[in-house]
């Protein structure tokens, strides 16, 4: 009797943390839809839903990866050695930067509390990330879209912390957005290398080419937001993003084909919000029908593919074939 035979995975043991980046993306059209509500007077009930779902989603994926940590420490421990897994975690990170804007409302101190534990973590995380890539030479075809993840992270922080207003935050926000928006011009370039001069990349993970538009997406709310102006720069960071998702926004229509289930999916939901929060604030203070238009059809097509997304996760989970056959 052979006792090797390898036995298939759990649930638990499969759950890799990049399933996090689907509370990013409900963070995000959380915050769209608000937006919405201040600009056309739609979707306040919507709004908030969605924002507790997304903190419905981080708790149950929390305590199912806290479960992962104890079970499978191993796994763990690989995901995290891996070079380019390992950016992965900055989306559970980022989720902690991104809900305190959905608490904001309803719980200021303990939003607070959570933005500031995000803050430390995404500082020390970028550090110790940035480090394991100069003390060890890496290979080209690695420089994937995914790479943006831990550095430029950090342009997450000044999104929801300039709305708390406490004292020295904005010179934290400043700090945060400087790193991120300087590492942003030093990545891109090298992603943009490996994607153009080494072979191409696999099509069950090409739908994370749109996470290139979600750094300045965000370089632009931030910009916006700290110089309290929508100047050329501003601009520049805004239309060179909407040709940029122009470019790669047919990506999306690859998710379909990506079967069996890939958790990078949900790759393609926070950088749709991201632009699609900054296609909202350009239009306040451009509020002609073109730049509304284009706020609401961002609107319309995060709405429908991080549902579409949120149901397939769901559907798979329920029927047992979330974890792929190998």
């Amino acid at each position: 009797m052979n006792l090797n035979v390898d036995k298939p995975q759990t649930f638990i043991e499969f759950l890799p943390i990049s399933i996090f980046g689907a509370v990013m993306g409900l963070c995000g059209l959380c915050f769209s839809w608000r937006l919405a509500q201040k600009m056309w007077g739609l979707g306040y009930l919507t709004a908030e839903l969605i924002g507790f779902l997304a903190i419905g989603c981080f708790i149950a994926l929390t305590c199912a990866y806290v479960a992962k940590i104890v079970t499978y420490p191993s796994a763990v421990k690989k995901e995290f050695s891996n070079s380019v897994s390992v950016c992965f975690f900055a989306t559970f990170i980022v989720s902690l930067l991104l809900m305190p804007g959905i608490l904001l409302p309803y719980f200021r101190q303990l939003a607070t509390g959570v933005w500031t534990l995000g803050t430390i973590l995404m500082f020390l995380f970028a550090w110790y990330v940035l480090r394991k890539w100069i003390d060890n030479q890496q290979k080209p075809e690695d420089a994937l879209p995914i790479w943006v993840l831990p550095v430029v992270g950090t342009l997450d922080v000044p999104i929801v912390g300039l709305n708390l207003q406490n004292d020295g935050i904005r010179e934290i926000c400043l700090l945060f957005f400087g790193i991120g928006l300087v590492f942003t011009f030093i990545l891109l370039p090298v992603v943009f290398s490996r994607i153009l001069f080494q072979k191409p990349i696999p099509i069950s993970i090409q739908p994370t080419l749109l996470i290139l538009t979600g750094p300045l997406s965000l370089a632009f709310s931030c910009y916006e937001r700290l110089t309290g102006t929508q100047d050329i720069a501003a601009s520049v960071f805004f239309y060179f993003n909407i040709f940029l998702l122009l470019l790669l926004g047919s990506k999306i229509f690859l998710i379909p084909k990506t079967c069996p289930f890939q958790v990078s999916w949900w790759s393609v939901s926070f950088p749709l919000v991201a632009i699609t929060i900054a296609a909202f604030h350009y239009a306040e203070h451009q509020p002609d029908l073109i730049h509304q238009g284009i706020a609401g059809i961002l609107l319309v097509l995060s709405t429908l593919i991080i549902t579409y997304l949120f149901a397939q996760t769901l559907y798979l989970i329920v029927i047992g074939k979330f974890v792929p056959v190998e």
